[in-house]
Order: structure tokens, then C-alpha cells, then sequence
């Protein structure tokens, strides 16, 4: 199905099927099955590595149903960490395309100070990719609530761009607004993410032996592919992927050492890794993965 069809479709159906029961209700299948695939195709090979999840709610309905695109490097989950998402509006029929952050887990830290954090965070993360500003001018949305979750999404929300049911635009133009904000939420994270710098360059200095000299790209890059390497879903998928046969010496840890070596390697970076750009497109995070019996970098 065209994303067209999919955002109009849920911009047609929500508001009355809000009020029947949501348990087997067809849109709310739609919206977790459907629209996921169709967002996974319009992403085409902007969307290797990325999970897409649809949601209507868990229970009760959603005031705000939304479908998300997440980077596993960052978050799994729209409680945390910061992704792309569509957000529809509580009342009206607008949706919004929004770089976005994950807001369970900033209230568990800040309380009552969340939406100022979100904020001053989504402005942070805005300065980061401000040349993707011109494709994506919208800095501010409103959800038609101030309820927790809608509130919540309304200061975190970074960039992006706003649709209406009556001027929805062509098919191609929403594949390039969805491409294009994928391609933000890449350099967001090559550029650090959230955080207010990329790791010191003393510290990565003595666990990744880098020259004194190494450019502040270069440390970007070792800084991303630390936060990679380290990413347990990315493991566990390289594993899957790959195997557990070391790709530089063919140890396998279970013929050699027998039960206790069973499933062990160490995911390393593997060079061509080392060569990902700042926006460029990627290939799958975990087939990035290499596997090795020692933690080091092989070609």
C-alpha cells in the first residue's frame, strides 16, 4: 500500500474508531502490521538496519497513534533514546513526520522537569542537523492535547514536516520527506546524538590507541562505532548473522573448548564500517559486525 493511503487511512479512521473497542479492531491491526510495512518500503534503502513499529495503543486507544522508525544503535523503543515518528493528531486530521525523542525514560529521571529537558534537548539536537532544516522546516507542532504523552511528544520534537488529510502531498514527495528525515536522524547520531559532546578524545585516545592528531571527525567516527560495538541488539543480530566462527582465524571457541565455548565471539568493527560517512546511506548495523576471537579491527 502507498503511504498516501496509509497516512490518509489513519487520518480518515482514528477519530471514530477511538470509540469502539480496540481489542481485534482492524485500524489498530493496520497500524501495527500494514502501515509498518508500507513505511518500510517507502524508506528503501534509506531504511537497512532500521526497525519500524506501528502503534494504536497498548489496551486502551492511543490519543496519539503513531508509527516509528528506529535506529537499534539508539533506542528499540519509543521510551527512550530519539527516532523519526509519525504522530496524528488527537482531534484533527493532521499528522506530523518528527525527529522525535523517547520520553519514559527522561520522566524517570527528571520528573516534573521532562518537557523543559525534552525541550532543550529537541533544540540541541536542531543545531546538530540544521542543514537539514531547509527540507524539514517544521520546528514546532501541536497535537491537540496536553496530556502527558501528546505534551511530551510536542517538546520533544526537533524537526520535521506537517501533513494535512485535504493537501496531503504525492507518494514521491512523501517517500523523499520520509528518506530525508531518516537521512537526519543518521547524522544526528554520527554528529553525537543528544549528548553535548562526543566522547574526550583523551579517553578513546587509551582504549583505541588514536594519534594525538586524529581530526575531530575521526573521533566521531571511533566514538560511533564504540556505541555500535556495544549495542547488545546489534550482537546478538551480528551472531545470528554471521555466525560464531572467528572471520580472521577460524577458531571456534566450542570445538576447541568445548561447552563452555559455546556461542562465544567478539563483535568487532569491521573496516569497511570505518569508511561510513556522515549521512550516508549504511548497510545493515549488524552485517557491519564482524566476528572475531580477539577484539580487534579486521578488514
Amino acid at each position: 500500500m502507498p503511504l498516501y493511503e496509509t497516512l490518509a487511512r489513519v487520518l480518515t479512521e482514528y477519530p471514530a474508531a477511538k470509540h469502539e473497542p480496540p481489542k481485534g479492531h482492524p485500524l489498530g491491526n493496520f497500524l501495527r502490521h500494514d502501515a509498518e510495512t508500507t513505511v518500510q518500503d517507502g524508506l528503501g534503502e534509506f531504511g537497512t538496519g532500521l526497525i519500524v513499529e506501528g502503534s494504536a495503543g497498548k489496551g486502551p486507544w492511543a490519543a496519539v497513534p503513531w508509527i516509528s522508525v528506529f535506529d537499534p544503535a539508539i533506542t528499540t523503543s519509543a521510551t527512550e533514546g530519539y527516532y523519526v515518528v509519525y504522530l496524528f493528531h488527537v482531534s484533527e486530521p493532521i499528522v506530523h513526520l518528527s525527529l522525535n525523542q523517547g520520553t519514559t525514560a527522561v520522566h524517570d529521571e527528571f520528573g516534573r522537569s521532562t518537557r523543559a529537558v525534552l525541550h532543550d534537548r529537541a533544540v540541541f539536537m536542531r543545531k546538530r542537523v540544521a542543514d537539514f532544516q531547509p527540507s524539514l522546516p517544521v520546528l514546532e507542532i501541536d497535537l491537540g492535547s496536553n496530556a502527558r504523552l501528546p505534551g511530551d511528544y510536542v517538546a520533544g520534537h526537533a524537526l520535521g514536516i506537517s501533513y494535512t488529510l485535504d493537501a496531503l502531498p504525492t507518494e514521491a514527495t512523501l517517500r523523499t520527506d520520509l528518506q530525508n528525515i531518516v537521512r537526519a536522524y543518521r547524522a544526528l547520531t554520527f554528529r553525537g546524538g543528544i549528548e553535548g559532546d562526543v566522547e574526550p578524545q583523551a579517553e578513546l585516545e587509551d582504549e583505541f590507541k588514536i594519534p594525538a592528531q586524529a581530526t575531530v571527525i575521526e573521533t566521531r567516527k571511533y566514538a560511533f562505532h564504540r556505541k555500535v560495538e556495544r549495542n547488545r541488539t546489534a550482537a546478538k543480530q551480528a551472531k545470528k548473522f554471521h555466525g560464531t566462527v572467528c572471520q580472521a582465524c577460524d577458531l571456534d571457541f566450542e570445538k576447541r573448548y568445548g561447552a563452555i565455548g559455546k556461542g562465544f565471539i567478539e563483535p568487532t568493527i569491521s573496516s569497511r564500517y570505518q569508511r561510513w560517512r556522515r549521512g550516508s546511506r549504511s548497510l545493515t548495523m549488524w552485517r557491519k559486525i564482524s566476528r572475531c576471537c580477539a577484539p580487534i579491527v579486521i578488514a
